[in-house]
C-alpha cells in the first residue's frame, strides 16, 4: 500500500511526534532558548526524540486557547524567530474522542498589519501570498461542520491594533471556534494548521500546525492499546540566515526535514516493544517516503485517519504527501541496535530508532480485522447521483504564477452549489508538470483509480501526478455550507489553486 506526494516533499519532510501514554519517559517538546551550533559549525542531530505538549479532554470537553505569536526557540542548534502556535515550535496535541466537543478559541497576537478580508480582498491580490500576519484555523481531515462557529476557512483574524495610529479595524483579531465531532467519527491521526488564503505557506512551513487525535474502538483493542505511542509530525522550517521566515520566495528552496522541530532525533525502543506511530506529513511542498527497517514488523492501521477493514503488513517504504497521515504500529526486533528511519531518497534519515540492551518483551502485532464505520462504507455504483471531469492547471509565470482549477484561479465570490446527501464521482488531470496533492475539507472520499494509491482506500488527501488522473467518489453527507478543495502544496493554493463549494 503506498501514498504519493511531491518531488519536492521528498527533498523536505518533517515529522510530529507525540507521545500518548503517560510515564513513557519521553521528553516535553519546550520552547528552548537557542543554543548556537555545535563546535563544528553544523547542525545539532541525535538528541533524544522531544514530545510536544498534549491537552486532552475531560468530560467528552476539550476546551482550550491557542495563540499565534512569534517565538524564539533552538531549531538544530539554530536559533529561530518564527511563527507559531503558543511560543513552541510545534503546536500542542490535542487528543479527545469521537462524540466530544472541541471548544479553540484563537488569538491572533501577530504583530500589527493592515489585512483584508478573504472575500474582500481585491482581485489583483486574491491569489499572491500577503497578509502573511492574518490567520485562522483549519481541522485537517475532520468531519466536521465547516459553517461558524466550526470549519470555516473564509474567516480573517487580524492582527491586534497596538495604538491609535492605525486605522480602524473592523475584522476579528480572536475568534471562539467550536466543533462538535461526531459520535461515529473514524478514530485515527487529524492535524490543524493555520488556513488563511495568501498566507497558508508561509505559516504552516514556519511551525503553525500540530497534532490531532480523535480516539474510538480502534483505540480500545488490547493489542493496540498496549502499544506507546509515539506521534511524528513531519514538518519544513524554511528561515533566512538571520533565522526569520518572511519572504515566500523562501518557500521554493530545498532544506533539511525536521521531526518534532528537531533534525534526525533518536527514538528509544525495548527488544520486542510494540509502539504506535501518529505520522503527520506537516510539510508546505514536501513528499515523503516514510521507510521502517526491514528488521521491524509493520502494520498500518489508518489512512488519513480512517482505519483499514483490516491491520494491514507493510511490506515497503509508504508515500505520504503533504497533509497525509498514517497510523502505524512497529514492533521492535529481539536484539540491540541502531536502525536508521529513511524519508526517501532526497531527504535521507528522518529519525534513528535505539533498541536498547534490555529484557526482551513479548508484545502483540495486531493484525486482526478493525471496527467498521459508516462514513466508510463502499460507495457502490447505483449510489452515485452526479460526476464531475476537473483540470488543474497554470498560467502566467515567475515572480507568480497563477494556478487554477477549470482554468479559473481561486476566488469564493463563485462556489460550486452541490446538494446535500449528494455521492459524486470526480475525475481530475493534472496538467502541468508538477506534483498536486489534492485535497478536499470536510468530506473524505473513496479511491477509484491513480495516485499511487490502492482501489477502495479512504483518503482526504492524494497525490495528482504530473499528467496523470485520479479518481474517487465522495459522499456530500451530515454537513451543509462552504468549505474548499485545493492543491496541498501550499504555495499553490495561496496562488490560486483552490476551488469553493457550497453544500445547500
Amino acid at each position: 500500500m503506498t501514498f504519493s506526494i511531491s518531488r519536492r516533499a521528498l527533498l523536505e519532510g518533517g515529522l510530529c511526534a507525540a507521545a500518548a501514554a503517560a510515564g513513557a519517559g519521553t521528553m516535553l517538546l519546550l520552547n528552548r532558548p537557542a543554543k548556537g551550533r555545535a563546535a563544528d559549525g553544523l547542525p545539532v542531530t541525535g538528541q533524544p526524540l522531544a514530545q510536544p505538549h498534549e491537552v486532552r479532554s475531560k468530560n467528552r470537553l476539550l476546551a482550550t486557547d491557542i495563540h499565534a505569536r512569534y517565538a524564539r526557540h533552538d531549531l538544530a542548534g539554530r536559533p529561530v524567530h518564527l511563527r507559531g502556535y503558543d511560543g513552541l515550535p510545534v503546536g500542542r496535541t490535542l487528543r479527545l474522542r469521537a462524540g466530544d466537543e472541541l471548544r479553540l478559541h484563537l488569538h491572533n497576537d501577530l504583530p500589527w498589519e493592515a489585512v483584508e478580508g478573504t472575500c474582500t480582498t481585491r482581485p489583483d491580490r486574491e491569489n499572491v501570498p500577503h497578509a502573511f500576519n492574518a490567520t485562522n484555523m483549519h481541522l485537517h481531515g475532520l468531519h466536521v461542520s465547516p459553517m461558524q462557529p466550526g470549519d470555516d476557512i473564509l474567516l480573517t483574524l487580524a492582527p491586534k491594533p497596538v495604538s491609535g495610529l492605525e486605522k480602524k479595524q473592523t475584522l476579528p483579531s480572536d475568534y471562539r471556534y467550536a466543533y462538535q465531532i461526531p459520535a461515529d467519527h473514524p478514530p485515527g491521526t487529524y492535524w490543524y494548521h493555520a488556513h488563511h488564503h495568501g498566507s497558508v505557506a508561509l505559516q504552516v512551513s514556519s511551525g503553525m500546525a500540530g497534532c490531532l487525535i480523535v480516539e474510538g474502538a480502534v483505540d480500545d483493542i488490547p493489542e493496540i492499546r498496549a502499544a506507546r505511542e509515539v506521534v511524528l509530525m513531519v514538518q519544513s522550517q524554511t528561515v533566512d540566515p538571520d533565522g526569520t521566515c518572511e519572504r515566500e520566495a523562501l518557500l521554493e528552496q530545498s532544506g533539511p526535514t525536521y521531526v518534532n522541530a528537531q533534525l534526525q532525533p533518536v527514538l528509544t525502543m525495548k527488544p520486542g516493544e510494540v509502539q504506535r506511530w501518529r505520522v503527520v506529513n506537516a510539510t508546505h511542498d514536501r513528499s515523503l517516503w516514510l521507510a521502517p527497517p526491514d528488521v521491524m514488523g509493520t502494520a498500518l492501521l489508518c489512512t488519513d485517519g480512517n482505519p483499514l477493514p483490516a491491520a494491514k503488513a507493510l511490506t515497503g517504504p509508504m508515500r505520504l504527501v503533504p497533509g497525509n497521515r498514517a497510523d502505524l504500529l512497529v514492533r521492535a526486533p529481539q536484539r540491540a541496535g541502531r536502525y536508521a528511519v529513511d524519508g526517501g531518497p532526497n531527504i535521507g534519515t528522518l529519525f534513528t530508532i535505539v533498541v536498547h540492551e534490555a529484557p526482551a518483551l513479548d508484545q502483540v502485532l495486531f493484525t486482526g480485522a478493525l471496527p467498521s464505520y459508516r462514513a466508510l462504507e463502499p460507495i457502490r455504483d447505483e449510489e452515485v447521483t452526479m460526476g464531475r471531469r476537473l483540470e488543474f492547471g497554470m498560467t502566467g509565470g515567475p515572480p507568480h504564477p497563477t494556478y487554477t482549477i477549470n482554468g479559473v484561479p481561486f476566488t469564493c465570490r463563485d462556489p460550486w452549489e452541490i446538494p446535500l446527501g449528494a455521492v459524486e464521482e470526480w475525475e481530475i488531470y493534472n496538467q502541468t508538470n508538477e506534483i498536486h496533492p489534492f485535497h478536499i475539507h470536510v468530506n473524505p472520499f473513496q479511491m477509484l483509480s491513480g495516485g499511487l494509491v490502492e482501489p477502495g482506500l479512504w483518503l482526504d488527501t492524494v497525490e495528482l501526478p504530473p499528467n496523470k488522473r485520479v479518481r474517487f467518489r465522495t459522499r456530500f453527507a451530515d454537513f451543509r455550507g462552504t468549505f474548499v478543495f485545493h492543491c496541498h502544496t501550499l504555495q499553490h493554493e495561496d496562488m490560486g489553486m483552490m476551488q469553493a463549494i457550497t453544500v445547500t
